[in-house]
């Protein structure tokens, strides 16, 4: 279904529909899509005396039936999450020179207009009132915005280190910190290295002079390899060159997000790319990846090599070992359209080398790595996991992500399994690593 904007509404003060008109103009919506729909939707009833319950939502913009939007669908509210993140990326590029911002108020399906630094001094009158006031240095950062930045940082292969993400988290932050999955990371005193799965490409030029295509080949991932891979091809020296040019998936942001409130004030932070890790960091620093399974370059051997799951003939395909039973992404083929389809995420936690922590937050298409980073990050989610995980140590775990359109709707465990850590490091390895070429 197709929600049609109309004229701004005459009911929302004037400073609020220019601002709805400026969010929508700017593209940072798209120029179509579910997304655009339900921000037009909310404008256009964000002056109603009562806003739309999430059934209505569900009906109007994602087209459901009047029994399944009755029924507990997740979809209204993936996407309002989805789209709170997007107005926030918004504001953090384009400011606020109207001196208004928009904001869907928790709890209530609708577009509001405020003005941020009349926000932020009702916020500290309430904590002063309360006597929970707390030095600016020291408030609440907005996590999902600066892992943001750092993100687009890494992407231009600009890595720097995280000290600005050092603020003290409080509140469902810090109880995050203390559950079993990610209390030994988040309490210890290493330093901390989040790793993000990167990607080479390199260019198919025609006469030496023209760049026709971009490639990505799994069994090259760096210079040197492409180097390697033209030795026994002298041919390939005139058809196939360097472009100095590393990417990462869209999922790796909003991940990062995700995670950022695990650091605290004061940990030596950073973040490298998978094809720069060296072993001695792999040693001396506690570790999480985030990025998808076909990025974890010099990890893939520790997360497999005794893992009861083995990647299949792609990186789309996860095999269980011990079921048997073969777990494929249908992502690629049903993402464009409106269907839904299945991602495959994992999650791992294990012991390293001399001790550290090392947790894979990872996936076979973007999908599944949003929604594993949001099961393992969001305190209600998180309990359901530790449902069906094993009770603190080294394990593993497979998630089925439902999705629509890139936009992950629930994940859930499918299976799970401990992992002996030390296995993984020392005496013969349980299994034979092979890894896709596609």
């Amino acid at each position: 279904m197709s929600v049609t904007p109309t004229e701004p509404n005459t009911q929302l003060d004037p400073a609020t529909t220019a601002e709805i008109a400026r969010v929508r103009g700017s593209g940072v919506l798209g120029q179509s899509g579910r997304l655009l729909e339900l921000f037009d939707f909310l404008a256009l009833r964000s002056s109603d005396e009562r806003p739309p319950k999430e059934a209505e939502i569900a009906l109007a913009v994602f087209g459901k039936s009047d029994a399944e939007a009755l029924r507990d669908d997740p979809v209204a509210r993936v996407y309002i999450h989805r789209l709170r993140k997007r107005l926030d990326e918004f504001y953090l590029r384009n400011g606020t020179p109207a001196g208004v911002r928009l904001d869907i108020p928790k709890g209530d399906y609708r577009i509001a207009g405020i003005n941020p630094n009349a926000a932020d001094a009702a916020e500290a009158d309430t904590q002063a009132a309360n006597g929970t006031e707390e030095a600016p240095a020291r408030r609440k950062m907005n996590w999902g915005l600066i892992a943001a930045c750092v993100a687009v940082l890494a992407i231009g292969g600009n890595i720097v280190a995280w000290s600005m993400l050092a603020g003290r988290p409080g509140g469902a932050e810090q109880r995050l910190a203390d559950t079993s999955i990610w209390s030994e990371i988040a309490a210890s005193n290493r330093p901390l290295l989040i790793v993000v799965g990167d990607y080479y490409m390199f260019g198919e030029y025609e006469d030496r002079v023209v760049l026709k295509r971009l490639i990505r080949d799994f069994a090259i991932n760096n210079k040197e390899d492409l180097v390697s891979a033209q030795r026994g091809d002298p041919e390939s020296i005139e058809t196939y060159s360097d472009v100095a040019m590393q990417y990462l998936p869209a999922s790796a942001a909003f991940a990062l997000a995700d995670i950022a409130p695990l650091l605290r004030e004061g940990r030596d932070v950073q973040v490298t790319l998978a094809s720069e890790l060296t072993p001695d960091r792999m040693k001396t620093n506690d570790i999480i990846y985030v990025g998808l399974l076909s990025g974890l370059g010099p990890l893939r051997d520790p997360v497999f090599s005794s893992s009861r799951f083995a990647l299949g003939a792609s990186y789309d395909q996860i095999v269980d070992r011990k079921s048997g039973k073969t777990y494929t992404s249908e992502a690629f083929l049903a993402a464009p359209g409106d269907q839904m389809y299945r991602d495959y995420g994992f999650f791992s936690s294990f012991e390293g080398p001399t001790g550290n922590r090392i947790a894979i937050l990872s996936g076979s298409r973007d999908t599944a790595v949003m929604g594993v980073a949001e099961a393992v990050t969001q305190l209600d989610r998180l309990a359901r996991v530790a449902q069906k995980t094993p009770a603190g140590g080294d394990f593993e775990a497979l998630f089925e992500v439902k999705g629509q359109k890139h936009v992950n709707l629930e994940a859930q465990v499918v299976a799970s399994y401990p992992l002996d850590g030390e296995a993984i490091w020392s005496g013969d390895r349980a299994n034979t690593a092979s890894y896709p070429d596609k």
